[in-house]
């Protein structure tokens, strides 16, 4: 599954992926976070597609940049709840997109 996250190895060209202060903590948790998507996703989209994945763990990653950013600081406390965040956000635009 790493080979899903690592921009050298799934065709991402974005050069400043290493930059990112993220960078310790995705390859520190990105295993768990890829999981933690999966299987919270499952309940909402049993049937999204591998893109649908890849853009809620890029979400996840998002927050937890600004995070950084703002506090200097996160850890699994804040990047499960930026999972538990993405999908809800996920779910909210499936049933507004419904309506």
């Amino acid at each position: 599954m790493t080979s899903m996250t690592d921009p050298r190895r799934s065709g991402n060209s974005d050069p400043t992926l290493a930059s990112h202060r993220s960078a310790p903590l995705q390859e520190q948790y990105e295993g768990r976070v890829l999981s933690l998507v999966i299987r919270d996703l499952a309940a909402v989209a049993p049937t999204a597609s591998e893109s649908i994945v890849m853009a809620l763990v890029a979400d996840v990653w998002r927050q937890a940049e600004e995070h950084l950013a703002k506090a200097g600081r996160t850890g699994w406390a804040h990047i499960s709840w930026f999972v538990q965040n993405a999908i809800a956000t996920f779910a909210h635009n499936i049933q507004m997109a419904g309506c």
